[in-house]
């Protein structure tokens, strides 16, 4: 049913609640009750999804949703406002300072034609405050371990638990990172060992315990170690470290009980080049890392084999398993580029004399890249990749585009690399764009030295018109490893002249209005005047748009009622101005009958290839008489009586 005038003041929520994608959910996929944000949803603006809404108003009035954040018990408070001009679901937001820590209510009022209508409010918790008001968490607490932890505890029991003082704030799904250290005073950067999330039931019982497992400490080595936790509740707010509880660990007898060496292995689950030469400037990546074992001793040596490969000695240090090696690429490569499995063994050698080899480890690797290696990998960056040559649509220069190209895909090309493998891609990036706009996947029967094609898209060029030296570059990608091409720099000149006067009506009176008393009338033309501008010279084309629309304000274009009107400028018109008559009654006039009107804007084509384009203006035709009758070239009624401030001409 059409919503009534009494509704423009709501006091009564009517609409469904917003929605908060951010909200955090439980493994059940339930909101928090509290409508809890994590922490990261706060360091941006909130999104806030109005639901879909039904009207029975057919004009098409704007829509204006106004988004109110305020603390729970205030009065509505607009925040943001948006205004669309259709039904439907929408996505705003709340600005992100006002994501301030507390509990707020969230509502939208939808107003349109007069009208306003309320949502039910949600609540939303912003919380910025670590557990324990962020202060310093007291020490854990060491339960069943009657003093030091030995080799024998841990043989017979597996783990040590400790348990959590209570503190202030406490609630189910907080969590407690824990740690276990040699340093007294540890960096932020420590590894953690794991987390514990508790429970209400945890709670309620009162006993926060966590477990440490006999391998996590032992892989921390014998001696003087300091346990530590820091606090993080389920918005992700994470408190300082605790006090430190020191503990002795003693692990005391040969070296024995190795376990496999660990390689850690790329996103993909093996050793790839973006691996190898990740966070190393000297390209030595890839690792292999010792676990902790029976009995070190600071004068034992790892000695590790790759696929027989003997690596440099490592030093033990027993106070910093696991112990790490990097791979030089010149032994991962050392058997090819894969893909292949590779075998990794190490043994132990105190005092010369090397202990069984511990249990192989096989590791897949896959060095091949599309496309030629080079003297500097893994670097991604190969210079001897062949350069991209980009053309303008409509200009054809080399590396080039004009303003003649605007609106049109520009042409890429570029020279396939040896041995091509079908599957293989090319993906093309384009100045500032972070993904690719382009690609080539390379298909049976393609050759070395073929002349590929790209086409960039107008949608790509347009987010930067005038660079002299845009970016242009690519890579190629076999779905393993990636090399990249040197950027073309691309000499992008795309001038366009935008927001000039919009045309005028000088038969419209100062109401902007021609009806049936205009002079001259309807029926024998009207004017449409475009002033004179600096922008302007001699033999340019200036092209009017005309649409006739059943609006009066340029809204609501009618189907076939449009035309456009070229003039070449002469040097008089270009200074001066000039006026355009749209004479063709029937067509372009006549079917604006009761308020209607005409939305003209014009397009500037410079004879040097340059562009701009008009603000658009609207003239209100009216054919309709008070009395109802409509006037017409067969039918001139009009009367000095109803003639105002229409200039005689």
């Amino acid at each position: 049913m059409p919503i009534s005038q009494n509704r423009a003041d709501p006091t009564d929520p009517t609409l469904e609640q917003p929605r908060v994608p951010a909200i955090l959910k439980d493994e059940n996929g339930e909101e928090s009750p509290e409508g809890l944000l994590p922490r990261s949803a706060v360091s941006d603006d909130l999104v806030v999804i109005v639901p879909n809404w039904r009207t029975a108003l057919v004009d098409p009035f704007p829509y204006i949703i106004s988004i109110s954040w305020v603390k729970e018990g205030s009065s509505f408070t607009e925040v943001y406002r948006e205004e669309f001009t259709d039904p439907g679901e929408k996505t705003l937001k709340v600005p992100r300072d006002k994501l301030d820590h507390g509990i707020y209510s969230l509502s939208y009022q939808l107003s349109y034609g007069g009208n306003a209508e309320l949502s039910f409010s949600k609540r939303v918790t912003v919380d910025r405050v670590p557990p324990d008001d962020g202060q310093e968490p007291k020490p854990l607490v060491m339960l069943d371990v009657p003093g030091d932890i030995t080799d024998d505890y841990l043989t017979r029991f597996g783990e040590v638990r400790l348990q959590v003082p209570l503190y202030v704030d406490l609630k189910a799904r907080d969590r407690a990172i824990y740690y276990l250290t040699d340093n007294p005073n540890p960096l932020d950067t420590e590894p953690d060992i794991r987390e514990q999330e508790f429970s209400q039931q945890d709670i309620d019982q009162r006993r926060l315990i966590i477990t440490v497992y006999a391998a996590d400490i032992r892989g921390r080595g014998h001696g003087q170690r300091y346990f530590y936790y820091r606090l993080r509740d389920w918005a992700g707010n994470r408190g300082p470290r605790s006090t430190l509880l020191p503990v002795f660990v003693d692990l005391t007898p040969a070296p024995g009980n190795l376990d496999p060496a660990r390689v850690p292995l790329s996103v993909r689950g093996l050793i790839d080049r973006e691996h190898a030469r990740e966070g190393a400037v000297d390209q030595k990546a890839v690792t292999v890392e010792i676990d902790a074992y029976d009995n070190p001793d600071a004068s034992d040596k790892v000695l590790i084999r790759w696929n027989s490969h003997a690596l440099a000695p490592l030093d033990v240090d027993p106070t910093q398993f696991p112990l790490s090696q990097t791979v030089p690429w010149s032994t991962l490569t050392a058997d090819g580029l894969g893909p292949m499995d590779a075998r990794v063994d190490y043994r132990i050698s105190r005092g010369g004399t090397p202990t069984p080899p511990a249990p192989e480890t096989q590791v897949p690797v896959n060095l091949t890249v599309a496309g030629p290696d080079h003297a500097d990998a893994p670097a991604m960056l190969n210079l001897t990749l062949a350069n991209l040559e980009i053309y303008g649509a409509v200009s054809k220069q080399l590396n080039t585009l004009q303003t003649i190209d605007h609106g049109q895909p520009a042409d890429g090309y570029l020279r396939l690399y040896d041995n091509p493998q079908p599957g293989e891609k090319i993906f093309l990036y384009w100045g500032a764009i972070s993904t690719p706009v382009a690609e080539y996947e390379v298909k049976d029967g393609d050759s070395a030295g073929q002349n590929i094609e790209f086409s960039i898209p107008w949608t790509a060029i347009e987010q930067d018109m005038e660079n002299p030296a845009l970016p242009v570059w690519y890579t190629t990608d076999n779905q393993v490893n990636v090399q990249l091409a040197r950027a073309t720099p691309v000499n992008v000149a795309i001038i366009i002249i935008r927001n000039l006067p919009e045309p005028t009506f000088p038969d419209g009176g100062l109401k902007g209005l021609l009806d049936c008393c205009a002079r001259p009338r309807l029926w024998e033309q009207v004017r449409v005047h475009i002033e004179g501008n600096d922008a302007f010279d001699k033999d340019d084309i200036v092209e009017l748009h005309w649409q006739g629309c059943y609006g009066p304000n340029g809204t609501s274009p009618i189907p076939g009622v449009t035309e456009s009107f070229e003039t070449t400028l002469s040097l008089e018109q270009a200074r001066n101005g000039f006026d355009i008559s749209v004479t063709d009654y029937e067509r372009l006039v006549a079917p604006m009958v009761d308020r209607g009107s005409a939305l003209c804007r014009y397009f500037l084509r410079k004879s040097n290839g340059g562009q701009g384009e008009s603000k658009s203006e609207f003239v209100i035709i009216n054919r309709t008489m008070p009395s109802g009758q409509l006037c017409g070239p067969n039918n001139d009624i009009c009367e000095e009586s109803f003639v105002s401030d229409v200039p005689k001409h």
